[in-house]
């Protein structure tokens, strides 16, 4: 993976055209940008320079650009976890959000 300007791309080979492929992909269900090129340097390159492109096409087009990672997040636990999850947070004290967040951010790798 490969991280610009709080924008996070993938990256896969295809060997069948001797190509890397990139995609960003914290924005939601579709990328702002995809790129390729035949060498790493020319990839994040390019990289740079499609998240440099759709920030500035959104401010010329006066668009509030995708951002990454809002820092929220719906989940849909039923109602039993959820439960659970209410009396955990009650016994440590704390809200079910800052709860949550204390579980995930212990959990999550990085």
């Amino acid at each position: 993976m490969m991280e610009y300007k709080g924008y996070v791309a993938t990256v896969e080979y295809d060997g069948s055209v001797e190509r890397l492929h990139g995609r960003v992909v914290n924005t939601g269900a579709y990328p702002i940008a995809t790129f390729e090129a035949t060498e790493v340097r020319e990839l994040r390159l390019e990289f740079e320079r499609s998240v440099d492109e759709y920030l500035s096409s959104c401010r010329e087009d006066g668009v509030e650009p995708l951002a990454p990672f809002s820092g929220k997040l719906q989940l849909r636990l039923g109602s039993e976890l959820h439960r659970r999850v209410a009396l955990a947070a009650a016994e440590s004290g704390q809200s079910i959000n800052s709860w949550i967040t204390q579980v995930l951010a212990a959990e999550a790798p990085g």
